[in-house]
């Protein structure tokens, strides 16, 4: 088996995290409760429960699924009119696609949030995409990225995954990924990684499809 390419959503791929953040205090202004710029910034990386619960802590009376669903369909909505693509990402995937390397989408968030990312992809650059609604247990548990090697049929220690998150990059390193950090929310990754870059522009593709092996 070889190696293949893993790349979280959010903060490596894309930059909707300000969207998620304005449909958050969307939801929570209409049904009046409190939500407050650091509870946004908490809920970076996290499970889309923890945050959804919280804010049923503070008086929503729908059920976190439901929670969920109205502000990550909000959100896949927009990523759908335009894709916030961060610096780099997508001559990366027009590269990934060319050459056939073999990669996937992981990410804490829905499947429609996924898929709208997948749409946007060049055809061909990531396979699929193991979303929150495929696994049991999100990041930082390794479930995610050991479902994403299974099914490309990866050998996990060749494999290079990208994140910027600290759930992120437990969960990728605990599924025996190698780790590749991106700097765009924190300046070093909790877990030790293997590079530590700014964005996906920072990398030469044929340097890391050699990397591969």
């Amino acid at each position: 088996m070889t190696g293949a390419l893993l790349f979280d959503m959010d903060g490596t791929l894309i930059d909707s995290e300000p969207m998620w953040h304005d449909e958050m205090r969307v939801f929570a202004r209409r049904h009046r409760i409190e939500w407050t710029a650091e509870d946004a910034h908490w809920t970076t990386g996290r499970p889309m429960v923890d945050w959804a619960e919280r804010m049923r802590e503070r008086g929503v009376t729908m059920d976190a699924a439901s929670v969920i669903a109205t502000v990550a369909g909000a959100v896949a909505d927009l990523v759908r009119d335009e894709v916030p693509w961060l610096p780099g990402s997508l001559a990366m995937l027009e590269r990934v696609a060319a050459a056939g390397i073999p990669a996937a989408l992981i990410t804490n968030a829905s499947a429609a949030n996924a898929h709208a990312v997948l749409e946007a992809a060049p055809e061909g650059a990531l396979r699929f995409a193991v979303s929150a609604d495929d696994v049991e247990r999100s990041k930082p548990d390794p479930e995610p990225y050991a479902l994403a090697i299974r099914r490309l049929g990866a050998d996990a220690s060749a494999s290079i995954a990208f994140e910027d998150s600290g759930s992120g990059a437990r969960s990728a390193t605990a599924a025996g990924a190698r780790l590749w950090f991106l700097t765009t929310q924190l300046t070093a990754s909790p877990v030790p990684a293997e590079r530590t870059i700014g964005t996906l522009a920072e990398v030469d593709p044929d340097e890391l499809f050699a990397a591969l092996g």
